[in-house]
């Protein structure tokens, strides 16, 4: 599987599941990504979410994605929630709906999330196991 399956799969689900720590207690939730060109997942969220101070004590977490098609993409990765001013720029370029909830890049109350993945793994409709399409 290609980054451009790989994308197809992201831009079909439309939200992937994120799943985060909290204290050993997992936690998962919808949200919506944009995927930057070096295959970097970029969202946001309140400063005063449970996700930010989730992401703040532990940045390892995982995104499922599962499209029309039933095609299952899983991407593990560090989630990075410091990003400041131009790369909260990145996402309101790819994804300008997130406009509705921040005035702009200096807006107190947006974090950015950003998720380099560490490894991402893909599955057809089915049952059988998932193969890798990339790691670092």
């Amino acid at each position: 599987m290609s980054d451009d399956e790989a994308r197809r799969i992201i831009d079909g689900a439309g939200y992937g599941m994120l799943a985060t720590d909290s204290g050993g207690q997992p936690r998962v939730r919808p949200m919506a990504f944009a995927v930057t060109d070096d295959f970097r997942l970029l969202s946001s969220t309140f400063r005063a979410s449970g996700k930010a101070r989730e992401l703040a004590e532990n940045g390892r977490v995982e995104v499922c994605f599962l499209d029309s098609r039933k095609y299952q993409l899983r991407v593990e990765g560090r989630a990075d929630i410091s990003g400041g001013p131009e790369k909260k720029r990145e996402l309101l370029a790819l994804n300008p709906g997130v406009r509705k909830h921040f005035k702009d890049e200096f807006d107190p109350e947006f974090v950015l999330i950003e998720i380099v993945p560490t490894s991402a793994r893909w599955m057809p409709p089915g049952f059988g196991e998932y193969t890798r399409v990339r790691s670092s």
